[in-house]
């Protein structure tokens, strides 16, 4: 399987790309690009993967993503199931590095914008209320005329660069190194742990799909993501689980199992760690 490093081809006319995409799901695999992107999610939900970060998303889930952040967004199972019966909806802004440098960069009004994009390196999930505050803009943006499609975009910064609720996803360690072979090997990991993580998975397995001893394999993955690979699959599972209460009427102890958990307590134990809330807990905090 060939390295994900994808590649955009900006319309001539057009200083970014603002598209709207509706398909059964979303089929981009994990991979990386130089360009800047803006994500807004119109319609589904499953798991967002940036850096080292795993959050469930949901309909007005908001993401801004700095240069070459790997990332990938992957619906629940029931979306890939044929005959598709839903739809996974978004709207996505990709702009170079060049306009941060030669315009951002340089315009004094624009500091906003400018502190905005230096926080992106790590990803930021903007808080709800704002998400809807900009979502009509965003779902205008691909249809507007020229001029009006470049001053709409300025104005949809702005009013995201105002946004104190901001949550930074990749953890301050994380690592960005857009390298092919590197990410190649991420990405084995990456797919082989989606496919497996409701299932008891040895060092001894994940490591040989890495083509890596397990001692080096730990050492790799600690390296570059900055937690084990033990806490990353508990928060894989964690997510499953907090997508599920959301979502589901399956008992907390139904949920525990599907996610992988051989018994209650340990899914207890772990979810409130990575949530500080029960799963009992969390539900009903969603509910209300």
């Amino acid at each position: 399987m060939k390295p994900q490093l994808e590649k955009l081809a900006l319309e001539g006319r057009f200083s970014y790309l603002a598209r709207h995409f509706k398909r059964p799901n979303f089929d981009a695999p994990w991979h990386y690009h130089p360009e800047w992107e803006l994500t807004y999610i119109i319609d589904s939900s499953g798991q967002r993967f940036v850096g080292d970060s795993i959050e469930p998303f949901f309909e007005n889930d908001l993401v801004l993503l700095a240069s070459n952040l790997p990332h990938f967004w992957r619906n629940s199972d029931d979306y890939y199931q044929f005959p598709f019966q839903k739809s996974a909806e978004a709207i996505v802004v990709q702009f170079p590095q060049s306009l941060v440098d030669d315009f951002f960069e340089k315009v004094p009004e624009f500091s906003g914008i400018r502190r905005l994009l230096n926080e992106a390196a790590r990803g930021i999930k903007f808080s709800s209320q704002v998400a809807t505050m900009v979502r009509d803009d965003l779902l205008r943006l691909p249809t507007l005329p020229d001029g009006e499609r470049f001053v709409a975009f300025m104005h949809i910064l702005l009013m995201l660069s105002h946004d104190s609720s901001g949550q930074l996803l990749a953890s301050q360690g994380y690592q960005i190194t857009p390298d092919e072979a590197d990410t190649e090997r991420m990405k084995r990991i990456l797919e082989f742990t989606l496919a497996h993580f409701q299932e008891d998975i040895k060092l001894e397995v994940i490591a040989e799909t890495a083509h890596l001893t397990v001692p080096a394999f730990c050492r790799y993955f600690k390296k570059r993501t900055q937690k084990t690979y033990v806490d990353f699959l508990q928060g894989l599972r964690t997510s499953h689980a907090r997508q599920l209460l959301t979502s589901s009427e399956m008992s907390v102890a139904q949920i525990g199992l599907e996610c992988g958990f051989q018994n209650l307590s340990h899914f207890h134990q772990v979810f409130k760690r990575h949530t500080g809330d029960s799963p009992l807990q969390y539900r009903l905090k969603v509910q209300r």
